[in-house]
């Protein structure tokens, strides 16, 4: 609407100008006659004279559109292009005028085509891009020199000057990631500094300890110093070399003592430190010799020992040892061959013990039987086997007995027990189980069978069941 109106009004003026062109032309043309005929004038009749003025060619409504859309494209252009580049170079902090001068500019440019007048609109354009280009291409040298100066500062551990500098860079490109970064890197100078002189002192006193100490608590805070990595690398290197050393040296010394566990932890540490070198073998050997004696003595010991106690498992195990160094001792081989006898006794008896339901089949109760006696010849070397035994003796016993089993119902239902008997229709009556799993089924004419699952415990004197089928067909 706005820019119909515009239209309106620039056709209006360019009508009153051309009018104004052909009064001033037809003047200009009638005082020039009237000039030429005055010789003649008395002698000479007027004429009518007819007077042909030229027009004046304006812009076709084509090149105004096209210097419009060609506007419009570099302002686009420099919306999307420079204007960011513009903000990211952060004027108002170093270059005010500047600052000023552009938006100023993009005022009056934006002012030129409100009104219509694209001629100076797009001209405004062109020297707003040129403008902005000249201010970032200023902004981004300024950045360049000074992060290289901050740069170097900084490889040279110089604090103050590396943070003069990457101020002025952060200045134009406030959000720079490298110049955040480097900022970053610079102001750790504060933490890692003290510690570089620390390292340094150490150095001069040859204290490897405290300089590869100071070395790392700096790397820590900034790893990304190639000449402290360097030189922490080395320290490495020649401390565990001297570690190396030492523990060799206290190895060798425990076995000359007999002090085989004090000598084998030196030679781990030692072989933890460089696993390649060739003295590892030749205290090794030295550490084995020794063990393989030791082990022995404390291996009969111990086997002995734990036979005394009925740990039969540490039996057997110092009983094997023994077997490592003596392997045709007979002592030791019969040892070996009680210690697993009562073992496997002592295995078997305690699954009757968790499983005592198992005893009500006849096949595991003869095997229970069986084991009992085998057990009994060797109960006189283990308290705790013939605890076992007596046990399972007791289980035995208990399952062989009849427990009185109350069974109930309404007199209507037909009871039986499947694999003893018919009960009949019955209310109560009274039978004899040994304890178990059993299974109850009732029935009766109309009603849903019904199948119930009992045991009947081992350790009770006394049970009931009650059954009736109160469900209809």
């Amino acid at each position: 609407m706005l820019e119909k109106k515009l239209g309106k009004a620039r056709q209006r003026s360019s009508i009153l100008i051309l009018k104004l062109l052909i009064g001033s032309l037809i003047v200009i043309v009638a005082c020039t006659l009237i000039v030429m005929s005055l010789p003649y004038l008395e002698f000479t009749a007027p004429k009518n004279t007819t007077i042909s003025v030229s027009k004046i060619k304006k812009p076709s409504e084509s090149d105004i559109a096209k210097i419009r859309e060609e506007f419009k494209e570099l302002f686009q252009r420099y919306k999307a292009e420079l204007k960011p580049r513009l903000k990211a170079a952060n004027l108002k902090d170093w270059n005010q005028n500047s600052l000023l001068e552009l938006n100023a500019q993009d005022e009056n440019m934006m002012l030129d085509f409100s009104n219509g007048d694209y001629f100076n609109a797009l001209s405004s354009i062109k020297e707003l891009t040129a403008k902005a280009i000249e201010v970032i291409d200023k902004s981004e040298k300024i950045f360049k020199d000074n992060i290289e100066k901050a740069t170097l500062f900084f490889s040279d551990d110089l604090y103050d000057e590396a943070k003069l500098y990457i101020e002025k860079a952060l200045v134009v490109a406030p959000q720079s990631t490298k110049a955040k970064a480097l900022q970053q890197d610079i102001e750790k100078l504060q933490q890692i500094l003290p510690l570089l002189n620390k390292a340094k002192v150490a150095r001069a006193e040859n204290n490897l300890l405290n300089e590869h100490k100071s070395l790392e608590q700096a790397l820590k805070i900034n790893p990304k110093r190639p000449v402290e990595t360097k030189r922490l690398k080395l320290l490495k290197q020649t401390i565990r070399n001297n570690n190396f050393d030492n523990h060799m040296s206290s190895g060798f010394s425990k076995i000359e003592n007999h002090e085989t566990k004090e000598a084998r932890y030196h030679y781990q540490r030692a072989k933890k430190i460089d696993s390649d070198r060739i003295e590892l073998k030749v205290l090794l050997n030295k550490i084995l010799a020794e063990e393989k004696s030791y082990r022995t003595e404390q291996a009969l010991s111990q086997a002995e020992q734990a036979t005394r106690e009925d740990n039969w498992e540490r039996a057997k195990a110092g009983f094997e040892k023994a077997k490592i160094n003596m392997p045709g001792n007979e002592a030791v081989i019969k040892g070996i061959e009680r210690a697993n006898e009562v073992l496997w006794l002592q295995s078997v008896l305690v699954q009757y013990e968790k499983s005592p339901y198992r005893l009500t089949d006849n096949g595991v109760l003869n095997e229970a039987k069986e084991i009992l006696e085998r057990a009994s010849y060797a109960s006189k070397h283990s308290s705790k086997l013939r605890k076992q035994i007596k046990q399972l003796s007791e289980l035995i016993t208990k399952f062989n007995r009849l427990i009185p089993v109350i069974v109930t119902s309404d007199n209507m239902t037909e009871i039986q027990v499947r694999g003893i008997g018919k009960l009949g229709i019955i209310l109560n009556k009274t039978i004899n189980l040994k304890p178990g799993y059993y299974t109850f089924e009732g029935a009766r004419n109309g009603f849903k069978s019904k199948l119930l699952q009992v045991l009947i415990p081992y350790n009770k004197n006394n049970y009931s069941v009650r059954l009736i089928c109160d469900e209809s067909i």
